[in-house]
């Protein structure tokens, strides 16, 4: 009578799976496996940061629209008496842009 103990032939890992096993020994894989760890967690933090920005920006727009010109006006008056360096600033660079999109040439 045949031991019980003996491995049966499903019992013993296949070609396939030894070959599996030895490719993901190899370094260059190891590298790359690591290198795609990180690269996905970096991609969830930029989606994370996206998500959060994009609510940001949605909230932004909400609070504008329940405003009406005159206190946006008014609000951007306080700014450039509490700010009066990029105040300046911002009305150089909006001027030249709208110099730049209202001249006929």
């Amino acid at each position: 009578m045949a031991e019980m103990n003996q491995e049966s032939p499903t019992d013993r890992p296949g070609p396939f799976e030894t070959l599996g096993r030895k490719i993901d020994e190899r370094p260059e894989v190891q590298a790359a496996e690591e290198a795609v760890r990180r690269a996905r967690e970096e991609f969830d933090k930029a989606q994370e940061a996206y998500h959060r920005l994009r609510e940001e920006a949605s909230e932004g727009f909400e609070h504008l629209r329940e405003k009406n010109v005159g206190d946006l006006i008014e609000g951007a008056m306080c700014f450039v008496r509490k700010n009066p360096g990029p105040g300046v600033l911002i009305a150089a660079v909006l001027g030249f842009f709208l110099g730049r999109l209202f001249s006929r040439r």
